[in-house]
């Protein structure tokens, strides 16, 4: 499942043999750590208050905006030497960038959006208006919790405020906390780990081209001496003004309502009857990072995303044509779970050659010399360490009710699924993307849900994987696999040695996981769930209400959910083996499964769009206008970023209107 020959789908060169090794500097680590701590308070002021998320996303906005910041930063010093303070070098850059993108989704909705406000809200409303204590809570082991009573401060002070005089109960805190993050540690160093397994293959064997990963290698060339070549044409800055004057326009449009915009998120206001009503509820949004992003992708993959998705539509006008007009979402749902299933199977299964070699190498039964092309890459350590973080997730999970062999399906489905997006994203650079398998209470775990049966997995059994659900499962935007299989490609091209990126992260992820521990529930406390954004005050609430309708009315696997697996698993073996065969084959199989759920309802328009305008630039100018014109491109990606954190930044000091932008 290579990229095809595109001279337009690599952004960048691939990683040639084993680039020369670059250091990553202490001063590097410490600025990037600083700015992780600060990334992530500011991540959790931003979801639970506004619901504007700084780090969503594989290309995080606050990361981008930090990235320019620092480069604005380099310029004022080459022009003030007589302060004697040396310029970040590109490498620096790149990793502080690198860093910043793996732990960007911690803060909202991979893990502290959900986490936090679920463990008192699960507690909290186990009442009889709500769900019964005697549906999960009573079996609930109490170290999981700050407090098992619906009635306790720790779960109502954090609904209905502190009392005069209160302060946060942290010491409710301090016991859950220090069970559960040796555990969320576990989960992201198996991440970590696995994408290990595979990077060299992705990134030297199918040179997969790593779209969004083009924009921090291009805004970071020839620093320190120079700015890059992109940042010093005037293409770039004129993409850059259109976000930011259109969304400076709306967003004093929110203040001063006099102010004219014009709206790029329009409602829909046709309404079909009949089968024609399998249209209704298309969204015509336009987003110009998602156009700009679309651009620099294979015309194969920008066509696939947005066809499959009308292609969808079309099959509920048939289902609706024919009289079907009950279960749309499941049976669309359970078609991608087929997907996934079989795309993450032929992943590992045209990777077996170099799963065998990484095998062999980390069990000492082959010797890699100094001139081997992976001579350095780290693969003891990702085989051992990988089994080391599975080991613990199951024995954890084991430890607190769940059985066994749930607890290992649970994490053998974990890093496949992660896999398959992490594919979506490299090479198909959707900038917002998760498994669109799962549901609202435990994400993709609803698709084991579905599959093993509610009755068969049983009351203790769901609610532990509900709640292992909040750290990466649970995510409807994002999944860390795919930001770091992102960040070892930058890492590569930096010659940064592997085995030093996977250990740096996980510092990072483990100093954002801290810091999320610390702010998260001081703002939930200080502000109470009433008085947050919309979402956070409605999460504990629903997944209580959602993790009883699992329990309370389990719904068994009919013959048309399999049929719908079966036809979802034989669609994209159709696709792969097509694309395999005919060189001309227009339909990328990533396409398909990403025809579902929230991000592409919203950016289909857009890369429709963004896929129109190359196909026009290809076909009347050639590939050297293509390339002439990708500045502009990159000038649109850069202005939404800074714009969107420029808006959030003011909402924070000077509450007011809704975010610029929905997510």
């Amino acid at each position: 499942m290579s990229a095809k020959a595109d001279p337009t789908a690599l952004m960048t060169d691939p990683p040639g043999v084993a680039p020369a090794t670059g250091a990553i500097t202490p001063r590097a680590v410490a600025l990037a750590f600083v700015l992780v701590i600060a990334f992530t308070a500011a991540g959790c002021f931003s979801v639970f208050l506004r619901y504007e998320i700084i780090g969503t996303g594989y290309l995080p906005r606050g990361a981008v905006a930090l990235l320019l910041a620092l480069i604005a930063g380099n310029a004022l010093l080459r022009r003030l030497p007589r302060l004697n303070i040396t310029p970040l070098t590109a490498r620096e850059l790149l990793f502080i960038f690198l860093v910043l993108m793996v732990v960007g989704a911690i803060a909202g909705q991979e893990y502290a959006q959900h986490f936090y406000l679920n463990l008192v809200g699960l507690v909290y409303y186990a009442t009889p208006d709500v769900v019964a204590p005697n549906v999960y809570l009573d079996n609930l082991n109490p170290m999981l919790v700050p407090s098992k009573d619906p009635a306790g401060s720790a779960a109502v002070w954090a609904h209905e405020g502190l009392p005069p005089g209160g302060a946060m109960p942290w010491g409710a805190w301090v016991r859950p906390l220090l069970v559960w993050t040796p555990f969320l540690l576990a989960v992201y160093w198996m991440v970590l780990t696995f994408a290990a397994l595979l990077a060299w293959r992705w990134e030297r064997e199918e040179k997969l081209p790593y779209p969004l990963m083009s924009v921090p290698l291009e805004v970071t060339e020839d620093e320190p001496a120079a700015a890059a070549p992109l940042l010093r044409g005037w293409p770039t800055w004129i993409a850059f003004s259109l976000p930011c004057v259109h969304y400076t326009l709306q967003g004093l449009h929110g203040y001063w309502p006099a102010v004219p915009f014009i709206n790029l998120d329009p409602d829909p206001k046709w309404r079909f009857t009949g089968p024609m009503a399998a249209f209704n509820g298309v969204l015509l949004w336009l987003r110009m990072d998602m156009v700009g992003v679309t651009y620099l992708l294979a015309a194969e993959v920008g066509f696939s995303l947005w066809f499959f998705f009308l292609f969808r539509r079309v099959q509920q006008f048939v289902r609706l044509s024919v009289g079907v007009n009950t279960g749309e979402y499941q049976f669309f749902r359970l078609q991608t779970t087929g997907g996934y299933v079989l795309l993450g199977g032929a992943l590992l299964y045209s990777a077996r050659g170099h799963l065998r070699r990484v095998l062999s190498a980390a069990i000492g039964s082959v010797r890699r010399g100094p001139t081997d092309p992976d001579a350095r890459e780290p693969y003891r350590l990702a085989v051992f360490g990988f089994l080391a973080a599975f080991a613990f997730a199951v024995a954890w999970c084991v430890y607190f009710g769940m059985r066994p062999i749930w607890a290992m399906t649970q994490y053998v489905f974990f890093p496949l699924v992660g896999m398959v997006v992490a594919r979506v994203i490299c090479e198909a650079g959707m900038n917002v993307y998760s498994a669109p398998i799962g549901g609202y209470v435990a994400g993709f775990n609803e698709a084991l849900f579905t599959l093993i049966g509610p009755r068969r997995l049983g009351p203790r059994n769901l609610t532990l994987m509900t709640m292992t659900s909040w750290c990466q499962i649970r995510s409807t935007a994002t999944q860390n696999a795919a930001a770091v299989f992102q960040g070892y490609r930058l890492g590569s091209d930096a010659g940064f040695p592997r085995g030093r990126v996977m250990v740096l992260a996980l510092a990072a992820i483990a100093i954002s996981i801290l810091t999320c521990h610390l702010v998260a529930p001081w703002i939930i406390y200080t502000w109470s769930v009433p008085k947050l954004a919309p979402w956070p005050t409605q999460a504990g609430l629903n997944t209580a209400r959602g993790l009883g309708n699992l329990i309370n009315q389990p719904l068994p696997m009919t013959p048309t959910d399999w049929l719908a697996i079966g036809m979802g698993a034989a669609t994209t073996w159709a696709l792969f083996a097509l694309r395999r065969r005919f060189v001309w084959w227009p339909l990328h199989p990533l396409g398909f499964v990403t025809w579902l759920s929230w991000p592409i309802e919203r950016y289909w328009s857009s890369i429709f769009v963004g896929w129109v305008i190359k196909t026009v630039i290809v076909r009347l100018g050639g590939y050297g206008t293509f390339r002439k014109l990708r500045p502009v491109a990159f000038g649109l990606i850069l202005g939404m970023n800074v714009i969107f954190v420029v808006w959030l930044i003011i909402h924070m000091i000077w509450p007011g209107p809704p975010g610029i932008l929905i997510d």
